[in-house]
């Protein structure tokens, strides 16, 4: 199965359709994104061929169609999006991740408190205590 840390924006689009719908066409999957994505039908019928080659979907015949649908889930598209962007980018440091996440601007006002609530829950369910009494990562 191709690594789904490595899914182009439109593939991801794509499996977003599939996920929202259940089952559809490349011609329902087309016109869910054509207006965003400008690509020809042909070119999502292409990826989407491509996503069935490499078991990321998988389709059934109806009459002359294939209806696709998805084999993999959001949450697993998601987390190896996330564990990409952590492996590559921040080379497995979390604390670096969240730090870079709080110096973006677009942080809303109830994000921090949330993140804290994450926090506590996450100490809660592994038994390792609060966060102010954690020992510091070298």
């Amino acid at each position: 199965m191709k690594d789904l840390g490595r899914l182009s924006g439109h593939q991801l689009a794509i499996l977003g359709v599939l996920w929202d719908h259940g089952e559809a066409t490349v011609r329902e999957v087309h016109e869910a994104l054509e207006a965003d994505t400008g690509h020809a039908r042909k070119t999502t019928g292409t990826l989407m061929h491509r996503l069935d080659k490499e078991g990321v979907i998988t389709h059934r015949e109806d009459g002359r169609e294939f209806v696709y649908r998805a084999c993999v889930t959001r949450s697993d598209a998601r987390k190896a999006a996330v564990d990409g962007v952590i492996d590559h980018l921040f080379q497995r440091e979390l604390p670096a991740l969240v730090s870079y996440a709080l110096q973006a601007e677009d942080v809303a006002p109830g994000d921090l408190t949330a993140i804290r609530e994450l926090l506590d829950a996450h100490d809660a369910r592994s038994g390792h205590g609060t966060r102010r009494t954690r020992q510091k990562r070298d």
